[in-house]
């Protein structure tokens, strides 16, 4: 019901009221300079589900596990620099759950941010495989399962009523990351526009995605996960949407927290790719055909 309320909000937002007032609200809250740090990494890029729209693009990516020591190393920069302020981890993909490391990056993210709201991404389809030491696991280093209900057809779909079980069990706390109104995932879709004719300021601004969804990626950090993973686009469909150096953040490259929140908070050149005049939400899920009118 929220996340329909939500979508709802946005809409009169977007038709009602006059553009230029609309315009002016979202530029002053995209532009709030944060005062903590939340980002989503990725474990994998690709995915063991085929869906519709994805804005990671994990339905074409590579398949692709991130290497461990260069999470971990991107972990010990990022505590060395945030001092605390950290509001939110996510651990997230493509689907977790398919690296063969996960208990390992449990450990290593919980050893770098005790005090941090951890969260594990999953769709749920490998939980009924997972082991004892799963759980135990998530029990140890203190991180929420995060599952995404998607409305997958018999013999599909899943035992949530065991899993809640599971995670009772062992005392785990288990949330559900998709609309609690209908107990599925619906999708959204902000259209790409492939000639870059947008004005990056107005993308920026109107973008529910701008300096909420930020992702790190490979001691980079980004905006939204459309930047890094651009390139499973391009590949899938031989598109030619640049990215260049001032679209993201070098973790390494910087002095202290208040650079990166200082970058998060302006447009990036990539902005002038997004439609965000014309954002669609509340698609019903289905599988992706890879159609690029998936994406445009």
């Amino acid at each position: 019901m929220f996340l329909r309320l939500k979508s709802s909000i946005k809409n009169i937002a977007n038709n009602f009221l006059p553009y230029e007032f609309n315009l002016f609200l979202k530029k002053k809250k995209r532009e709030r300079k944060r005062k903590k740090l939340r980002f989503s990494v990725h474990l994998v890029d690709h995915c063991n589900l085929n869906c519709k729209c994805c804005d990671n693009f994990s339905c074409i990516a590579d398949e692709k596990y991130h290497d461990i020591t260069s999470i971990e190393n991107d972990f010990r920069r990022i505590c060395e620099l945030a001092k605390g302020k950290l509001q939110l981890i996510r651990l997230s993909g493509g689907e977790p759950l398919l690296h063969p490391k996960l208990l390992n990056i449990l450990d290593i993210t919980y050893k770098y941010f005790p005090k941090t709201d951890i969260e594990l991404v999953t769709n749920g389809i490998l939980l009924q495989k997972q082991t004892d030491d799963f759980w135990l696991s998530l029990k140890k280093n203190n991180i929420k399962l995060m599952i995404t209900r998607y409305p997958l057809p018999p013999p599909n779909k899943l035992p949530y009523k065991k899993i809640e079980q599971s995670a009772k069990h062992f005392n785990v706390l288990l949330k559900y990351n998709d609309d609690t109104a209908i107990k599925q995932k619906t999708m959204h879709k902000m259209p790409l526009d492939l000639a870059g004719s947008q004005n990056p300021q107005e993308s920026f601004y109107l973008c529910y995605k701008a300096n909420t969804c930020i992702m790190l990626d490979d001691g980079k950090i980004y905006t939204c996960a459309t930047i890094p993973y651009i390139k499973y686009f391009n590949k899938q469909f031989k598109t030619d949407i640049k990215t260049c150096d001032k679209d993201y953040i070098d973790i390494y490259k910087v002095n202290n927290i208040d650079e990166i929140f200082d970058f998060l908070c302006k447009p990036m050149p990539f902005c002038r790719y997004c439609n965000t005049k014309e954002p669609k939400y509340g698609i019903d899920w289905s599988v992706s055909n890879k159609n690029i009118s998936e994406w445009i």
